[in-house]
């Protein structure tokens, strides 16, 4: 009976361990299917493929490329290898299975892996090439196969930058690419460790970061040494292309990864968040800054999501998937705290504040792009109502030194190139603000370039308001200019002056304007005495208001109203606006909604803030401050995130001669700088 048992018992346990092996086996195989599918997307012409044959030399080169340059243009050899791949191995090609194209292919293939390009810039022999490579090698790798030392050697090609990938080189979307330039090779010598560490490092990579990759208010960060920095609209989109690839090849396997959810919420809490029109907010384009760059890509990832999505977050995918294709019914207001970054939506517009400090970098500069971005650090306040705004060539024609919304000298020097982000940031760490999800308000003290001041907006429903106060420049040499904003120019702008209204259709003009009126906005001035310089002297329009040269304190107070598109409309808002001025100095910058009775504030220091009824609202700390006295909810945020965050704040609140005492328990590690709220604080 015993020996019966223990035959049993092994028979089962080798059962199993066979059952064991053939999953594991079947896991590779069904992989590498998945692979062959995705990459057999296109049937090339006979005379692309034949001119592509008659253009390889004995030695298996393109005479049509310079394989001595070091500027990565040697990579077409590897994107015509994929053609020719393609063309073999697709059923309906004319040139299926042809001898003469796979002997091609081989002597190509070979030429490449034998020489290595070696291009200046790392990425490419890291990245693309082996990520590039891999297509072609998986479509003919039963071909490839037939030649073991070849094989061998591809195998190797493919597994050398993963090998040699220095750490830094392993985090956020360049991480994720190494990995996925190395994944074919695991898959086709069916390399079990290999997947393993793989799964084990996507994982990691799919997991909120304090640093490089997404953060934990769900926007994408790439390039941080110098500073945090927004980067999802190219870098962020390789980590997700990359990292969706894993999760869509490794679906329902043994290697398969968490981090789809991750991936979700990117999209539902961060990146429909930055889309207008199909046009993207170029906060978070990096150095490559533009407003609709790879925003058919991202559509095309949000799909992939979409697709790869369960039924319960289907929903909120198929949401995110509409606002980025250009329905613009979101709306709502977000403080992206690990960023110094607000998004406020209507379905009219969609507007942002880039404020910079301490801990965060505006757009980079790097292997020669972007490096007109020096500026972009100074509190940039992109408007979309359009959609036009920044599209076409605008960012090849603009003026630099008038990045919409920044405060920066109009000097002619050469400016400082933020290379990978170095000098990008500001050099106070006041940067932040406060956001009950609808409204919301931020503030940043700016001290760059010899420049300081303070800068604050304040965002309602139909209009926003920025103040700017105690704007200094003690060794400048030129006017310090403060941009309304900067952007394609749309038909003709109009403006008010003591009563009267002019046109200007060319030129420029500096004018005390009352308010001015150009692309469905106006733009009101709420000090008598600021001076406007309206230009539409090219294809641009800009507004500025000029603090002079070497300003001791600078100030500005306008309100931006989106979404209104006549002279009479302006002039009866103008007239009866709904807005009052509450502060605006180097320790307050306050603004109150009387219609909606909100009222907006940024603490600079300890103070308080006394109202025209009598109220008055006091902190002993530095925050912003949302009051939504029909609620009676005060919301409250810490500008200075993580560089100096209490444990919590007292706001003190005096209404009708009564004193209330609010602390707030304010949020700590990666969560400082997030908004929280107290109960309702009525007694």
């Amino acid at each position: 009976m015993k020996t019966h048992n223990i035959k049993t018992i092994a028979v089962v346990a080798l059962c199993i361990i066979l059952a064991n092996i053939h999953a594991h086996a079947s896991d590779f195989e069904t992989i590498y299917n998945r692979m062959y599918e995705k990459y057999l997307d296109r049937n090339p012409s006979k005379e692309t493929v034949n001119g592509l044959i008659k253009s390889l030399s004995p030695e298996g080169a393109f005479v049509t490329l310079n394989y001595h340059a070091t500027d990565g243009s040697p990579r077409k050899h590897v994107q015509n290898l994929i053609t020719l791949a393609c063309a073999y191995q697709h059923p309906q090609n004319a040139l299926y299975h042809n001898k003469a194209l796979k002997e091609s292919y081989l002597k190509a293939l070979c030429f490449w892996i034998d020489t290595n390009h070696q291009a200046k810039n790392w990425w490419y022999r890291y990245i693309p090439y082996p990520k590039e490579l891999s297509v072609s090698v998986v479509l003919m790798s039963r071909e490839i196969n037939e030649n073991p030392e070849l094989f061998d050697k591809a195998i190797k090609y493919l597994r050398w930058s993963y090998e040699h990938a220095a750490p830094s080189h392993m985090t956020g979307a360049n991480g994720a690419d190494i990995i996925m330039g190395s994944f074919a090779a695991s898959i086709l010598t069916k390399n079990e460790a290999q997947m393993e560490d793989f799964k084990e490092r996507m994982t990691q990579l799919l997991t909120i970061q304090s640093s490089e990759g997404i953060q934990p208010d769900y926007l994408f960060g790439q390039h941080c040494g110098h500073g945090r920095q927004l980067y999802f609209t190219s870098y962020g989109k390789e980590f997700v292309n990359s990292t969706l690839a894993y999760l869509e090849l490794c679906k329902d396997t043994r290697f398969q990864s968490p981090g789809l959810e991750l991936l979700q919420r990117l999209f539902t809490d961060g990146v429909q968040w930055i889309f207008y029109s199909k046009q993207h907010d170029p906060n978070n384009a990096g150095r490559f800054i533009s407003s609709n760059q790879y925003s058919s890509a991202i559509k095309t990832l949000a799909e992939r999501i979409y697709k790869l999505s369960s039924s319960d977050a289907r929903n909120s995918m198929k949401q995110a998937l509409q606002h980025i294709s250009g329905d613009n019914s979101l709306t709502g207001n977000r403080m992206f705290w690990r960023f110094d970054y607000m998004v406020h939506r209507r379905n009219n517009y969609m507007t942002s504040s880039r404020m910079t400090s301490t801990r965060t970098v505006g757009n980079e500069a790097g292997n020669g792009d972007g490096e007109f971005n020096y500026y972009a650090s100074n509190g940039v306040n992109y408007l979309f109502v359009t959609g036009r705004e920044y599209n076409g060539n605008f960012f090849k024609i603009f003026n630099n030194r008038q990045y919409p919304g920044i405060t920066a000298e109009q000097d002619n020097a050469p400016l400082p190139i933020p290379d990978w982000g170095e000098g990008g940031n500001n050099g106070n760490s006041f940067a932040g603000g406060v956001s009950d999800s609808l409204y919301g308000a931020c503030g940043m003290m700016l001290d760059r370039h010899g420049l300081q001041g303070h800068k604050a907006w304040f965002y309602f429903d139909d209009e926003y308001v920025c103040l700017g106060a105690g704007i200094r420049n003690n060794e400048g040499k030129a006017e310090v200019f403060t941009t309304l904003n900067q952007c394609n120019r749309d038909g003709k702008v109009q403006y008010m002056v003591n009563g009267k209204t002019h046109t200007l259709k060319n030129g420029s003009v500096q004018t005390a304007a009352d308010w001015v009126l150009h692309g469905q906005t106006a733009y009101v001035n709420l000090l008598p005495q600021a001076e406007y310089r309206i230009a539409c002297d090219t294809a641009l329009f800009s507004l500025n208001t000029n603090h002079g040269i070497r300003p001791q304190r600078g100030e500005y107070a306008y309100v931006v109203r989106p979404g209104i598109s006549t002279v009479s409309t302006v002039a009866k808002y103008a007239a009866d606006l709904p807005i009052k001025i509450l502060a605006n100095t180097e320790k307050i910058q306050a603004a109150r909604h009387e219609k909606l009775g909100i009222t907006e504030i940024i603490f600079y220091q300890p103070g308080e803030l006394r109202l025209e009824n009598g109220d008055i609202l006091a902190t002993d700390t530095p925050c912003a401050l949302l009051w939504k006295e029909k609620e009676e909810k005060i919301h409250a945020a810490n500008p200075r995130c993580e560089s100096k965050n209490p444990e919590k704040i007292t706001i003190t609140l005096t209404q009708s001669g009564q004193t209330k005492q609010i602390s707030l328990e304010m949020p700590q590690k990666e969560e400082a700088g997030k908004s929280c709220t107290p109960p309702l604080y009525r007694n």
